[in-house]
C-alpha cells in the first residue's frame, strides 16, 4: 500500500490554527468581473471576504504554497489532492469568497458549503477578454519574473495566474493560447448555473448596485454608493506597488545586489 502524501495544509493546520467562521457566500464569477468590488461590498455588509488580494495577508499560513499545491494537483495531476474539507480549513477565517484561486475550485466549495448562497458576478464576454489581457501582461513583466527568482511567493503567484488562465482555456494547454478563452468563460458560467439551485443563486453585475445584492443576502442597503474598485488600470497600479514593496524587502535583505535590481526594475 502506497504511503499517503502529506499536504502543506496539514502542516499549517498544526502550526497556525485559525478562527473558524461560518461560510455564508460563495461568489463564483471569474476574475475581472467585478470580484474586488464585490469583496469590498461584502466586507461592508459584515462578511469577511477572501479574494486573491487576501493571499499575501495569509503568508504565515502558507496560502501561496497551499493554493499552488492544490492547483498543481487539480490541473497538472501532480502532488496530493485537496479535498473539500482541506479547502474549508484553508478558508476557515472567512465567511465569503470571491475571485481566484477560490473560483477554480467551485465544485469543491459547493460540496464543502452546501448551504452557502452563491453569487455569479458576470460581464460581457468580449469586454472580459479585453480585461483579461492585463493579466497576460503582468505575468510577462520582466520585473515580476526577476523577483520570482528571489522571492518564492512571487513565483508561486505567477504560477497560480498561469494555471488559472490555462484552466479557462483548456487544462494542460499553453497558458498563452487565447483561442479558447471565450468558450472557457461561457463554460464556467454554464457549469455553475447547472450546479446551483436557482433559489441559492444570484446573477450579478457591478452596475446592479446594492439593491439586488442586499435583497438576496437579506441585508439592509448601506447609505454609501456601491464600491467600484480595481477598474481600468488599477490592476497595474496594484502590481506596481507589489513589485516596489517586494523589491525593497529584498534590497533590505541583500544590499550587495541593490544596484542590479534597481536597474532592471526601475531603470
Amino acid at each position: 500500500m502506497s504511503r499517503q502524501q502529506t499536504k502543506l495544509i496539514d502542516k499549517y493546520a498544526r502550526t497556525m490554527p485559525g478562527k473558524r467562521q461560518d461560510m455564508q457566500v460563495l461568489a463564483l464569477g471569474l476574475s475581472r468581473t467585478g470580484t474586488m468590488s464585490l469583496q469590498a461590498a461584502l466586507n461592508k455588509l459584515g462578511y469577511k471576504c477572501y479574494h486573491m488580494a487576501e493571499v499575501p495577508n495569509n503568508k504565515k499560513k502558507g496560502h501561496f504554497w497551499c493554493w499552488h499545491e492544490a492547483m498543481l494537483s487539480k490541473f497538472n495531476g501532480t502532488g496530493p489532492k485537496y479535498t473539500p474539507a482541506d479547502l474549508a480549513h484553508l478558508l476557515e477565517d472567512y465567511s465569503a469568497v470571491t475571485d481566484i484561486p477560490c473560483v477554480l475550485f467551485s465544485d469543491e466549495l459547493l460540496t464543502a458549503f452546501p448551504h452557502a448562497k452563491v453569487i455569479l458576478t458576470n460581464r460581457d464576454p468580449d469586454r472580459w477578454l479585453q480585461s483579461i489581457e492585463k493579466l497576460y501582461s503582468i505575468i510577462t513583466w520582466k520585473s515580476m519574473n526577476l523577483l520570482a527568482r528571489f522571492e518564492p511567493d512571487i513565483g508561486k503567484y505567477l504560477s497560480i495566474l498561469q494555471m488559472a488562465i490555462t484552466s479557462w482555456t483548456y487544462p494542460g494547454s499553453d497558458w498563452q493560447d487565447r483561442s479558447q478563452l471565450r468558450a472557457g468563460f461561457l463554460r464556467h458560467y454554464q457549469h455553475v448555473r447547472a450546479s446551483v439551485p436557482p433559489d441559492r443563486l444570484l446573477e450579478f453585475r457591478s452596475e446592479d448596485g446594492w439593491g439586488p445584492l442586499c435583497a438576496f443576502l437579506e441585508k439592509q442597503v448601506p447609505a454609501d454608493r456601491y464600491p467600484f474598485v480595481n477598474a481600468g488600470n488599477e490592476l497595474f497600479h496594484i502590481h506596481y506597488a507589489l513589485v516596489a514593496v517586494t523589491a525593497m524587502s529584498l534590497i533590505v535583505k541583500g544590499l550587495l545586489w541593490v544596484a542590479p535590481v534597481g536597474v532592471v526594475l526601475f531603470g
